[in-house]
C-alpha cells in the first residue's frame, strides 16, 4: 500500500487513537469444540494415525497424514493452514509487531488456543520485549497451557485470561467436560506465582441463577483468582446458533447485582464488566464505554484487522465486509487507520452512544452496513 501525499488539511483531519487495544487470535485451532466458541475455532483431534480438523461452524472436516517427526497435531495443522495462506507465518506474526510501531499498544494474544502451536511462544516473547510484560494479556486454556513451562511464559506475560462458566466444572449446554477445570487448575498456578489472573464468565440462561453463580465466584475466590469478568453472549461465531440462550435484560441485571454482592462480602475475585455491559452503570459516563476504534480492535488468523474483536461470523469469518479494516501483516497500523474506511468509526462512533455496535449491526433493518454498526438498535438498552 503507497502512502498518498496529503495536504495539511487532509491530514490534520486523521483521527487516529493514542492507545490501542488488540485481541489478537493468533491461531484457530484448538483442541476443544466448544459449542458457543466465538471465533469459530477449527477443532483439531488425531484419529486414526491421521489428523482430523473440523472448520466452518465444525461441518466441514479435513484430514491429513500425521507425521510423528514434524510436532504436534497443533503444529502440523497450523503448517497446513500456513501453505494454503489461511494463518500467519512465524514471519509474518512478527510483522505484525513491527507494524505496530508508533501506538501505545496493549496486545492480548488469543486462538483458538494460542499455545498449542509452538511458534506461538515465540511471538509471545517478542511482543513481551517490544511492548513490555505488563502491556501483554494471554488468554488460553489449560489444554495449550499443559504444553508450557509457566515459568517462562509468565515471565512474557502481565495478565493470564481464561474462560470459567460453569460452576462444577463440567461442560453442561455450552462447553465440554473438564474444558472449566483444566482451565481453573493452570490459571491458579499462575496466581500462585504472583500473575494476575481474570476469568472470564460469558452469561447463559444455564449459569446465569443464583445458585450457579455463587458456585462459580466460590470456586475462583477459594484459589486466589483476581478478577471475574462478566459478559454477554454474542451472537457471533457459533454463537449465533445459541441466541435461545442468552438471558434478559433484566437476568443480566439480577447476576450482575448478585456477583457484586458477593464481591461486597469476600472481596475477591472483582467484578468488572464487559465494555457491552458498562452502560447498564450510566451515570453520565464522560467516554463512550464502547470502545470500537478509540481503543479497541480484533485481529484475525490471517492478519485481517477487525474494527471489533466480536465482529466474526458463524464460520468464523468477517461479519461483513464493512468491519474490515486492512492487513496488519501487509501495512502498518498507522496506513491503515488513516484510511477513509477506518476513519467512518473515528467520526461516527459515539452516534450511538453506549449501545454494543455488534449487537446494534445484528439487530439493525437498516440498509447500508455502516449506518446498521451505529444504529441504536442493541436491545439490552431499548
Amino acid at each position: 500500500m503507497q502512502q498518498n501525499s496529503k495536504t495539511d488539511n487532509e491530514t490534520s483531519s486523521i483521527v487516529l487513537p493514542k492507545k490501542v487495544d488488540i485481541i489478537w487470535n493468533i491461531t484457530k485451532v484448538c483442541s476443544w469444540d466448544c459449542e458457543i466458541c466465538c471465533v469459530d475455532a477449527d477443532h483439531v483431534s488425531r484419529k486414526n494415525g491421521s489428523i482430523t480438523m473440523r472448520t466452518d461452524s465444525l461441518e466441514n472436516e479435513h484430514t491429513f497424514p500425521f507425521n510423528a517427526d514434524e510436532g504436534s497435531i497443533f503444529d502440523q495443522a497450523v503448517r497446513y493452514k500456513q501453505r494454503v495462506g489461511l494463518e500467519l507465518t512465524l514471519e509474518q506474526k512478527l510483522k505484525v509487531l513491527e507494524n505496530l510501531s508508533g501506538f501505545e499498544v496493549k496486545l492480548d494474544i488469543s486462538g483458538g488456543d494460542p499455545l498449542s502451536v509452538t511458534e506461538n511462544t515465540v511471538v509471545l516473547k517478542a511482543a513481551s520485549e517490544r511492548f513490555g510484560k505488563d502491556k501483554i494479556t494471554l488468554t488460553a486454556t489449560g489444554a495449550g497451557l499443559s504444553k508450557c513451562n509457566i515459568e517462562e511464559i509468565a515471565s512474557y506475560i502481565g495478565e493470564l485470561n481464561f474462560t470459567f462458566d460453569s460452576d462444577d466444572c463440567n461442560g453442561k449446554v455450552s462447553r465440554p467436560d473438564h474444558y472449566a477445570a483444566g482451565n481453573l487448575k493452570k490459571a491458579t498456578r499462575f496466581a500462585e506465582i504472583g500473575v494476575k489472573t481474570r476469568a472470564e464468565l460469558p452469561m447463559t440462561i444455564h449459569n446465569i441463577d443464583e445458585q450457579t453463580l455463587e458456585n462459580i465466584y466460590m470456586s475462583l475466590h477459594e484459589l486466589g483468582i483476581g478478577k471475574l469478568l462478566l459478559m454477554r453472549l454474542f451472537p457471533v461465531g457459533r454463537g449465533a446458533f445459541r441466541q435461545a440462550d442468552t438471558p434478559s435484560v433484566e437476568q443480566y441485571r439480577r447476576a450482575i447485582n448478585f456477583l457484586r454482592k458477593m464481591e461486597i462480602k469476600y472481596g475477591n475475585p472483582v467484578i468488572k464488566l464487559q465494555c457491552a455491559l458498562k452502560h447498564f452503570d450510566n451515570s453520565g459516563l464522560p467516554t463512550n464505554p464502547c470502545d470500537v476504534f478509540h481503543e479497541s480492535f480484533g485481529l484475525m488468523s490471517n492478519g485481517t484487522l477487525l474494527a471489533s474483536p466480536w465482529a466474526m461470523n458463524s464460520a468464523g469469518k468477517p461479519i461483513d465486509d464493512s468491519w474490515v479494516l486492512g492487513n496488519l501483516s501487509s501495512n502498518s497500523l498507522t496506513e491503515i487507520l488513516s484510511t477513509p474506511k477506518a476513519q467512518v468509526f473515528a467520526k461516527r462512533a459515539n452516534e450511538n452512544f453506549g449501545h454494543c455496535k455488534i449487537f446494534s449491526f445484528t439487530n439493525s433493518m437498516k440498509e447500508n452496513s455502516f449506518d446498521k454498526i451505529f444504529d441504536t438498535t442493541d436491545l439490552l438498552y431499548q
